[in-house]
């Protein structure tokens, strides 16, 4: 009997439903970060109009742009690869945590919706605002 509950345990483990929070699913455009007294951070984000993509099968992908832009401000001047922009894994927990799932660990950040705004906030309490692409 002992054997028989621990092959259960583990298909109920290895099966159990992934959530993902649908209305996450969409692209979202970067608008500004703030830090924690609530002021806009001009960093290298501002302005730039990033987008974000969080599919339904669970696939979380980045702007092109943003590492394009990245290799630019390192003095890289070689034609951009496509092929090596990475590709997270993304799932939420009670439609309040937010977990990137990445070839280095995974980072898990609070969300939240103003209206048709997406806010991330981070443990450094920093936030983020973006808003869904249509």
């Amino acid at each position: 009997m002992k054997l028989t509950s621990q092959i259960l345990i583990f298909f109920l483990f290895f099966f159990q439903k992934i959530d993902r929070d649908p209305r996450l699913v969409g692209r979202w455009m970067f608008l500004y970060h703030l830090n924690p007294a609530g002021e806009v951070i001009k960093d290298e984000f501002f302005g730039k109009n990033y987008v974000q993509t969080y599919y339904s099968d669970g696939r979380f992908v980045q702007d092109p742009q943003m590492f394009r832009d990245a290799d630019n401000r390192h003095g890289i001047k070689a034609p951009f690869d496509y092929s090596a922009i990475p590709v997270f894994e993304w799932k939420t927990t009670k439609n309040e945590l937010l977990t990137l799932i990445t070839n280095m660990g995974s980072i898990q950040n609070r969300y939240g919706f103003a209206g048709d705004t997406l806010i991330i906030g981070y443990s450094n309490g920093h936030t983020q605002h973006l808003v869904k692409v249509k």
